[in-house]
Order: structure tokens, then C-alpha cells, then sequence
């Protein structure tokens, strides 16, 4: 393939677009599909030029935007999108617009999307794990992990047009191997045979591709006609981990770093040093946090390390800065995202919902060698 025409579905902030642009890979992102605004904009924000598109009037903005459903929060739908104000609808037009978003994987039909080689679906979590109470993502569920089969609704539609993708790649949480998500889960691999895709699954964490996260996810590399043959290859990518300094910002006579610190600060209350007891890091050349989530602020989160701030002699969480690094993501792309102005949580949101870049890249690398 002279070059890999890509679907990013369930796309957030773009770490699939982000990989194979490190991997050196001739690749174009011909369709993107997501419903959460933040992220549409953050995407927008990382992966696209700044060149300027003709934005019609406010009312044609708002004609264009209302073919889609948007969340403010990538829960429920956003009712109406006016209560956004001006700016912020016409950010989010130039943002869907760049991002070639079909919207919510609800409504893209086959007919919606351009030719492609590569399908890549990183469906929703929450159900599959313990914190969401293994509500699952059974067939007709009507959960939000239950969203995988919107894909497969797609994937028949494109077969029946002759247009199934060469590759798709799945991500998720490794629970979905769990005994309570097996069921569905082999449900799912049997329905892509039916279509002709020979499927290789594997669980891979970041801390072995250069990255101090301990990110255990579940992949699966599915090929149309033939064994993808991804796991063998990857044998000789994996990296000793990298210096946690390398990706702290712990330099507080640097302003920037330092208001970044004092937002990521925690006060001592009880709940809190209970989290810290669980949680603190001492830093040193052999430190890994444990998997960045949506909301840091809670027992089982990334790690925790001392910090004399305005809130007294405490600690602190990640700052949203870290969190991006340790995702993998640049100093730049970061910095283009916080121009957003969104809040901590926000921020982390986006960064805790998406994928350890490194580990992407080595499988994109082995997934279209010699291709």
C-alpha cells in the first residue's frame, strides 16, 4: 500500500494518528469518528495545521453542527449546543470540520465513510471493569461498552459494499479477557472470521515500550485473509524503561511548571492520606506510576509524590503536563492543548481515556512491515 488510508473511531485526543506519524509511516486519516467535544477540539488542537477554513455565518455553523450529537462530558448527549455560546461553536465547527468527524459512531453509516485500509476502534471501558460494575458490553445492552457493536453494524454495511479495510485494531482494558466479558468477547472474534479477518490479540503494558507507566491494555490485530503475525515481531521492539525524571517537571523555579504543580496539589485530609499511604512514589531512576485514569483524584490512582505548595507540606497528583508526557504525547502537543483553557480534571480526562503512544507505535511498525 503506497499509503495507509485510516478510520479512527472512538478517536479522543488522536494517539492512533500521533503513533504512525512517529513510526514514519506513509499514512492519511481520511475519517475520524467521535462525540466528545473536548476531545474533538484537543484533537484538533494537536494533529491539525492551523491553516485557516471560510467559517460560514453563525447560522450555518449551527446547521452543520446539528446533523451531529455532541457530549460535554462523553456520557449523555449534549441537548443543545447553543448554551455553548459563539466562539465556542464556531471552535467546534473549524474542529469537526479539520478532524473530518463523522460524529457519534451511532449514526455514521458505511456510506459516511471514505475508503480505507486500516480501521481503528478503541470502544468505551467503563463496563468492562469493576468500576463500572461489569455491566459488560453484551449485544443490545444498550452500555456504553456495549458500543463495540455499532462497529460491527459498520463492518457489515462495508462488506456488503466490497469495502472491508484491510487491517482493523482494537484497544481496550484487559478485563474485556476477564471470564464475565469471554462470552461477548469471543462473540465478537467469531462475527470478524465470518467477514475473513484472522485475529491476534495480546496484552501489552507501556512500561516495557519506553514509557514508566504500568498501562496494561488489550490489543487485537485483525487481518483480512491472513494471520497479521504482529506478536512475533514485536518480540525485538520492547525498550527498558526510561527515567520517570525524564518525564516529571519538577523544576519549580520554572513558573509554568510550578502554577502546573500547585494546580495538581492535594490538602491532607484523611481520605487523602489514605490515598497517599497507597499511592506515593519515591522518585528515582527505577520509578513507574501505575495506569493514568479520567479522575486522579481517588483511591487507585497513577502515583502521588511530596509537594511543599500553597496548600501547605502535602502532595500532589500528576499535573495534566506529566500526564500527557507519560502518555506519550510532546511538550508541544501538550502546550496546544492547554491553549483550550480546560480544567485539571478536564485535562486529565482526555489523557486518561486515551492510549500509551509508544506501544502503538511498535505495533503499527510490525502490523505494516514490508507492506
Amino acid at each position: 500500500m503506497s499509503k495507509i488510508r485510516v478510520f479512527e473511531t472512538f478517536s479522543g485526543i488522536g494517539a492512533q494518528n500521533k503513533a504512525l506519524k512517529n513510526a514514519n509511516i506513509d499514512y492519511e486519516v481520511v475519517a475520524t469518528s467521535d462525540w466528545f467535544i473536548n476531545a474533538i477540539l484537543a484533537y484538533d488542537a494537536i494533529h491539525c495545521e492551523r491553516k485557516s477554513i471560510k467559517v460560514p455565518s453563525y447560522e450555518k455553523q449551527l446547521e452543520y453542527l446539528n446533523k451531529f450529537t455532541f457530549s460535554n462530558d462523553s456520557v449523555k448527549p449534549y441537548k443543545d449546543i447553543t448554551r455553548l455560546g459563539k466562539s465556542e461553536i464556531e471552535k467546534l465547527y473549524i474542529a469537526n470540520k479539520r478532524t473530518k468527524n463523522l460524529g457519534s459512531i451511532t449514526e455514521i453509516h458505511a456510506s459516511d465513510v471514505p475508503d480505507h485500509d486500516l480501521l481503528t476502534y478503541s470502544f468505551p471501558c467503563q463496563d468492562l471493569s469493576t468500576g463500572g460494575l461489569t455491566k459488560g458490553m453484551k449485544k443490545g445492552s444498550g452500555t456504553r461498552s456495549g458500543l463495540l457493536w455499532e462497529i460491527e453494524r459498520i463492518l457489515n454495511e462495508l462488506n456488503e459494499e466490497g469495502r472491508l479495510p484491510k487491517y482493523l485494531l482494537m484497544e481496550n482494558v484487559k478485563a474485556i479477557l476477564a471470564p464475565s466479558n469471554e462470552k461477548d468477547f469471543k462473540m465478537w472474534k467469531k462475527f470478524l472470521k465470518s467477514l475473513g479477518y484472522e485475529n491476534e490479540e495480546m496484552v501489552l503494558s507501556g512500561i516495557y515500550f519506553g514509557v514508566p507507566q504500568d498501562r496494561a491494555r488489550c490489543f487485537m490485530v485483525s487481518k483480512l485473509g491472513e494471520k497479521p503475525n504482529v506478536k512475533s515481531k514485536l518480540k525485538g521492539t520492547l525498550y527498558p524503561e526510561k527515567d520517570i525524571k525524564k518525564f516529571l517537571r519538577t523544576d519549580y523555579s520554572n513558573e509554568v511548571y510550578k502554577q502546573e504543580a500547585d494546580e495538581a496539589q492535594l490538602p491532607r485530609t484523611e481520605s487523602r492520606e489514605r490515598m497517599w499511604n497507597t499511592n506515593k512514589r519515591d522518585i528515582n531512576k527505577l520509578t513507574y506510576f501505575n495506569t493514568i485514569t479520567c479522575n486522579m483524584d481517588r483511591q487507585n490512582n497513577a502515583g502521588m509524590i511530596l509537594y511543599d505548595g500553597p496548600k501547605g507540606n502535602s502532595y500532589r497528583l500528576l499535573t495534566t503536563r506529566e500526564a500527557f508526557l507519560l502518555m506519550g504525547f510532546s511538550e508541544k502537543d501538550y502546550e496546544n492543548v492547554k491553549e483550550l483553557g480546560l480544567s485539571y480534571r478536564k485535562t486529565i480526562k482526555l489523557a486518561g481515556n486515551s492510549i500509551v503512544v509508544p506501544v502503538l507505535e511498535a505495533i503499527f511498525k510490525a502490523m505494516f512491515e514490508g507492506e
